[in-house]
């Protein structure tokens, strides 16, 4: 099962704090809320847990088997979704997930389908598999080779979603994960986020919304970590 682990994690840019003294420990199975207010440093939090920045102070481990996964290494074992990630807009959503796997070196590990069975492989056809089911899974089935370009926002966000969900990643970072999407879209978040927690995986939503922080295990606030 996987632990995340903060300890005394502080960032700042110059002179201004965004928190300082973070401390955390989340396992798998387990969810956690990030708020605050906007420019309070959720997402520049969420941005040190996933590894693509480093704190001022402090640390993050992720243990995986057992085994702490090193800084380089941890994107690999983590799903990010955010309003600021970009998709490629001439490319399809199946291109672009295939983009992701190829410039992760087809770190896909086996996952669920489809129909929801497993796949037991990481070849060019298990690939393929896997992109197709996480495309399945967002509600993008029938759009996949469609050129992204001609995506609402709300679809661009499924997009986001199946690639943050193509390696089944030990920890699932969500940056406001009701932005730009509909009723239906919104359900399907709440259907990735109840599958992260099911397959005790991890699971971290930044938000100000009231009812998903309410629906996480605990939450944090980062503006009581700036004394």
């Amino acid at each position: 099962m996987p632990v995340l682990r903060a300890v005394d994690v502080g960032q700042n840019f110059g002179r201004l704090l965004l928190f300082r003294r973070l401390s955390f420990e989340v396992s798998g199975g387990e969810s956690l809320a990030i708020t605050g207010s906007n420019g309070s440093g959720k997402s520049t939090l969420l941005r040190i847990l996933s590894g693509v920045l480093t704190p001022k102070a402090g640390t993050v481990d992720l243990e995986v088997a057992g085994e702490t996964v090193g800084r380089v290494q941890r994107p690999l074992h983590v799903g990010l979704v955010a309003p600021y990630l970009s998709v490629y807009d001439d490319l399809s959503a199946r291109e672009n997930l295939e983009f992701l796997a190829r410039a992760r070196g087809h770190a896909v590990r086996p996952g669920v389908s489809a129909n929801g069975a497993g796949t037991a492989n990481t070849t060019t056809s298990g690939i393929a598999h896997r992109i197709a089911g996480v495309l399945h899974r967002v509600g993008l089935a029938g759009r996949e080779d469609d050129a992204v370009r001609t995506f609402s926002s709300g679809m661009k966000q499924r997009v986001k979603y199946a690639a943050a969900m193509l390696s089944e990643p030990e920890v699932l970072l969500l940056d406001e994960p009701s932005a730009n999407l509909d009723t239906a879209g919104i359900s399907m978040v709440e259907e990735v986020m109840s599958w992260q927690l099911q397959s005790d995986r991890i699971l971290i939503v930044a938000t100000n919304v009231a009812d998903e922080a309410e629906a996480c295990d605990r939450s944090i606030n980062v503006e009581n970590f700036r004394d």
